[in-house]
């Protein structure tokens, strides 16, 4: 289990280094099939894990540090592999609020896709 770092906002997991992933990674991660994402089961929770395979200019809701949810774009740049919160997983570099980046794993549940599900989750959270 990675070890916590206190902060102003409580204990989170120290930050492990993220890892470039090859398009032969990427590929194999995803088995070359992003629409099969979409048959996983759906997250009940707005925070909760989902494991989805994104491409760039996919329109993502992304959760920031401070809890906040912002409407965000999968951006062209190389995806990292690296320690979610219970694996290794992929995060996807997003642009949102115009000009900030960061990189979001989904299997953190802090990257969903923009779909009518995910909104409802919003809705029902008080996000919309």
């Amino acid at each position: 289990m990675p070890s916590l770092k206190a902060t102003s906002r409580g204990a989170r997991p120290a930050r492990t280094p993220l890892r470039a992933v090859s398009p032969e990674e990427a590929e194999a991660w995803s088995d070359g099939d992003s629409d099969a994402t979409l048959s996983e089961p759906q997250p009940a929770d707005i925070d909760e894990p989902w494991p989805y395979t994104f491409q760039p200019g996919d329109s993502v809701w992304v959760k920031t540090v401070g809890g906040n949810w912002h409407v965000g774009r999968v951006t062209g740049q190389t995806t990292r592999k690296g320690q979610t919160r219970e694996k290794e997983g992929l995060f996807y570099p997003v642009i949102f609020n115009e000009k900030l980046r960061k990189y979001f794993a989904p299997l953190n549940g802090e990257i969903k896709p923009d779909t009518d599900h995910v909104r409802t989750l919003l809705k029902d959270a008080g996000w919309l």
